[in-house]
């Protein structure tokens, strides 16, 4: 890939740009002409959940792209390392938000695991590389993604997973109210979901995205918990 890199000014950044679009189209593309023909509602949660930084990072981690890492910022190795703790610790690849996040007792402590977003971006840079290096062939880019990417497009093409904000309006689109961010003590950020007469719901995170997710995620787990059961026969 020595044409590719060949300016020390050419940023990685370009040919992220280039492999996201690329992992986009061939992601989708694979989906489309799947046998099964999924509705196009599925083809777009299926997309959603495997065209995201959330598991492009996490295949970059289970591929070792991370020992390979250069960046001057203290700040974001230590982001990396606790992102490629968790995810040895779990031994599983997450899904679009997916509950990437550490449970304490106290829940106003249950925080997500930040993801870095540099990893996503170095995976799909390489497509990138991959894509200019063998003269602007999709194919070569898909033999060597696809192995990579097919457990996880089996496994979510039997189960797709669906982001706790959106479960959480489809459950509960007229009560189910967030609001805006506040800022904790040490610089995270708070976001409570209130579900009109079934209660608050609190999460926290590094960022807005992340608290949401967290919040969603504690309002489902109770709303679901207190729905009535029904008889069995």
């Amino acid at each position: 890939m020595s044409d590719v890199f060949s300016s020390s000014s050419d940023c990685y950044q370009r040919l992220e740009f280039l492999g996201d679009a690329i992992l986009d189209y061939l992601i989708t593309k694979h989906l489309y002409e799947d046998p099964r023909q999924h509705s196009p509602g599925v083809l777009t949660d299926l997309r959603s959940a495997l065209v995201n930084n959330t598991i492009f990072a996490s295949l970059a981690v289970k591929y070792d792209y991370h020992k390979y890492f250069k960046a001057i910022s203290p700040e974001l190795f230590h982001v990396i390392d606790d992102f490629v703790q968790f995810q040895l610790e779990k031994n599983e690849m997450q899904g679009m938000d997916s509950e990437l996040r550490r449970s304490e007792e106290d829940e106003e402590k249950e925080e997500d695991i930040e993801v870095p977003k540099a990893m996503g971006d170095i995976f799909e840079s390489l497509a990138g590389a991959i894509y200019m290096d063998s003269r602007m062939s999709l194919e070569t880019v898909w033999q060597v993604y696809y192995p990579m990417m097919r457990p996880l497009i089996e496994k979510f093409s039997a189960n797709v997973p669906r982001s706790p904000v959106r479960e959480l309006l489809e459950m509960e689109p007229e009560t189910a109210k967030f609001s805006p961010a506040e800022r904790t003590y040490d610089g995270k950020v708070r976001v409570t979901v209130e579900v009109v007469g079934k209660g608050k719901f609190k999460g926290v995170g590094r960022s807005y995205r992340i608290a949401k997710s967290a919040a969603a995620r504690r309002a489902l787990r109770s709303l679901k918990a207190n729905q009535p059961q029904v008889q069995k026969n």
